[in-house]
């Protein structure tokens, strides 16, 4: 076990770059390997691991841990851990996390997730937290460009059984650039384009409904 490779991961980077759906291929890889049994994806957050009361959270972090052995435990906004305002018990999740990860390396790949400024000072907040997470295994996932965020579009209006009419192709890409050029460190990115999807599909539907 001691010669078993760190493979816990580090995603950085805004909501709806993929890191979900990476994460799943990781595992999925990995199984193929022959590294991990199951390579199935428990997705989690420091909400769902901390609780409050004392020794709660060490019982319930190793709950969500155990349902993830053989495969990818996927902590979204992992930052949250560190927080202080959880009265110690996200130390106390932490503590626990990074005991099986050590303990568990072989049969167990973590993918800690979240804004990159906010990982970067997660990574900071505890010393074995760069020991675990090796340099080479943290990507930053990108945001995504007006023509992966229009292809995003049309597929998931593909998907819902609508075609685009000639006419909304220039409107529809002039409301991305828009969408762009107003953004902030909370843009969702794909989410945002099935947002959007989900806004188009409700108008035809309206319309279909009063213009039989």
């Amino acid at each position: 076990q001691d010669e078993f490779p760190l493979l816990h991961m580090i995603f950085s980077g805004s909501p709806g770059t993929g890191k979900t759906t990476f994460a799943r291929l990781v595992g999925e890889i990995l199984r193929d390997a022959g590294v991990l049994r199951r390579g199935h994806l428990v997705e989690t957050s420091p909400g769902q691991m901390v609780a409050q009361f004392i020794g709660g959270t060490a019982a319930r972090t190793n709950q969500i841990i155990d349902s993830a052995l053989d495969g990818v435990l996927f902590i979204d906004e992992a930052y949250g851990l560190a927080d202080s305002d959880r009265g110690g018990y996200g130390a106390e999740a932490l503590e626990t996390l990074l005991t099986r990860m050590e303990n568990d390396r072989d049969r167990l790949v973590v993918i800690a997730a979240g804004y990159t400024q906010k990982m970067r000072t997660f990574l900071e907040a505890n010393p074995g937290l760069s020991r675990r997470f090796p340099a080479e295994n943290r990507l930053v996932f990108t945001d995504l460009d007006h023509d992966e965020l229009y292809e995003i579009l049309r597929q998931s209006l593909h998907n819902r059984g609508l075609l685009l009419h000639p006419t909304l192709n220039s409107i529809l890409d002039e409301c991305i650039h828009g969408m762009l050029r107003d953004k902030d460190e909370h843009f969702g990115n794909a989410g945002e384009m099935r947002n959007l999807a989900d806004a188009l599909e409700r108008a035809y539907a309206v319309r279909t409904a009063t213009e039989p």
